[in-house]
């Protein structure tokens, strides 16, 4: 016969001089036997606490649920992703998809919707990798986790920011996977676009509320009741002083003309501007017709709402705009200027994989 397998016993006793000990003994014929004492007190309810914590990740073998614990604490905290109401629970018998976070706002979103877009293609687990801003303006379900939840990861790094990257077609779905880039092409996310819009890209309710009231106020002090909403995305800054990589700004020209677009097909129209430069959007587009409003919200996030209340949107160039443009229900205007030709950018951007074909180009 075998030699018998040894059994591992441990033990927690508290006696009546507060003094705690932990022993554990092995039943091999060998045998050992080692104890750890120590007083009652802060120190022993932290050791203890640390202890329990490791004879979970003994008992379970699989850290992700350690993770996913100490997570809920933190999506609690931040009133963004409650355990309760996670779609996506790690599943031990699927494979895991994670893709890391870079950039700003748009860019995470980007990064999001790619994840959840080949997750849902390929049958497997989403998690995000690193901090999200945008956990402070959606209820996003999708898990957030480390590098460690990935087992034997197969890494796919993108060619092109701003395109497609083929390669995901051969991605193994019995494997883990891991995407490295910004991954802003609307074909990985657009067959699930419903549900980004309907369970993903949701509003956290006091921004969605703020939201709700500034266009109410905006409609009753104008007295356009029943205007059809157009919101315009000025995007300048950067775009402006780093042209040589390939940024551009829409000209005057531009705007005036999908703007005419609008009143000409609806009539009674609202364009509500959102922009980083204030002052250039008040002195170049003018409100002639009183159908013109500006917003003077520098919070991101509030002006994204109000974008997104609206019915139709204008773009202009960057991720935020995209997204913008991508949460509106109605028709989007582009800028086709973006980016320069033969630029770092331009060079990045196949615009068929970025814009998405149900979109209107003009200059």
């Amino acid at each position: 016969m075998g030699a018998s397998q040894a059994v591992n016993r441990v033990q927690i006793s508290i006696s009546s001089n507060d003094d705690v000990s932990i022993s554990r003994t092995s039943t091999r014929s060998s045998g050992w036997s080692n104890m750890v004492k120590f007083k009652r007190g802060p120190r022993c309810y932290a050791i203890l606490g640390a202890f329990a914590l490791c004879m979970l990740i003994l008992y379970l073998g699989d850290f992700s649920y350690v993770f996913a614990i100490l997570n809920k604490k933190v999506h609690v905290e931040r009133h963004v992703l409650r355990w309760e109401d996670h779609q996506h629970k790690i599943d031990h018998m699927r494979p895991r998809i994670m893709i890391g976070t870079r950039g700003r706002m748009g860019n995470h979103m980007f990064q999001y919707a790619t994840l959840n877009g080949l997750a849902r293609r390929y049958n497997m687990t989403p998690i995000m990798l690193g901090n999200l801003d945008i956990l402070d303006v959606f209820k996003l379900p999708t898990l957030q986790g480390d590098f460690s939840l990935l087992r034997d990861p197969i890494t796919y790094t993108e060619l092109k920011a701003s395109a497609y990257n083929p390669g995901v077609d051969k991605i193994d779905p019995k494997r883990d996977v891991y995407l490295n880039g910004y991954y802003q092409s609307w074909k990985y996310h657009d067959h699930m676009r419903a549900e980004l819009l309907d369970k993903h890209f949701v509003l956290l309710d006091p921004i969605k509320e703020a939201a709700d009231r500034y266009i109410a106020s905006l409609l009753e002090s104008r007295k356009k009741q029943g205007a059809t909403l157009v919101a315009i995305h000025v995007r300048r800054g950067d775009f402006v002083r780093q042209r040589v990589k390939g940024y551009t700004a829409a000209p005057i020209p531009y705007y005036y003309r999908a703007m005419d677009y609008f009143r000409k097909k609806y009539g009674n129209v609202m364009f509500i501007i959102c922009t980083n430069d204030l002052v250039w959007a008040e002195t170049n587009l003018e409100d002639e017709g009183g159908d013109v409003h500006y917003s003077h919200e520098t919070d991101g996030a509030l002006d994204l709402a109000i974008m997104m209340a609206c019915n139709h949107m204008i773009i202009t160039s960057g991720s935020y705009s995209w997204w913008a443009g991508y949460l509106v229900r109605g028709e989007v205007i582009y800028y086709m200027g973006y980016p320069q030709p033969n630029t770092k950018i331009g060079n990045l951007t196949n615009r068929e994989d970025y814009y998405p074909p149900y979109w209107e180009g003009r200059w």
